[in-house]
């Protein structure tokens, strides 16, 4: 058996269907937020960063401690969450304090807590 490509018309009403089932599609700044969401996400290290600050708000260097990782390591990764919205920074001092976006992520963390 061999796969029969869709015409240009079949491609068209995929795209329109794709867009009615999805309407971010249709909003670029949605589309772009949604993206750095999945890649604030989308790496192991990212998601242990992320249990961790689920269960309270911490500073760098407790999250460096917990994980047995270099500074530069977990500033990165941290940089990675904060442009896509899953984690805020705030000062105290000379710490950033780091906190989950739990408005932002909640459905993220049902799916997690399901698995």
């Amino acid at each position: 058996m061999t796969w029969d490509l869709k015409t240009e018309e079949e491609m068209r009403c995929i795209c329109e269907e794709g867009k009615q089932q999805l309407p971010a599609i249709n909003d670029e700044e949605a589309l772009m937020n949604l993206a750095e969401t999945s890649k604030a996400l989308g790496d192991s290290l990212r998601l242990e960063i992320f249990s961790l600050l689920l269960m309270e708000d911490l500073c760098k260097c407790e999250i460096v401690s917990a994980l047995s990782l270099p500074n530069s390591t977990v500033s990165h990764h941290l940089k990675i969450m904060e442009k896509g919205g899953v984690i805020l920074g705030r000062r105290e001092g000379k710490y950033t304090i780091y906190r989950l976006c739990k408005e932002r992520v909640e459905s993220i963390i049902n799916i997690l807590r399901k698995q």
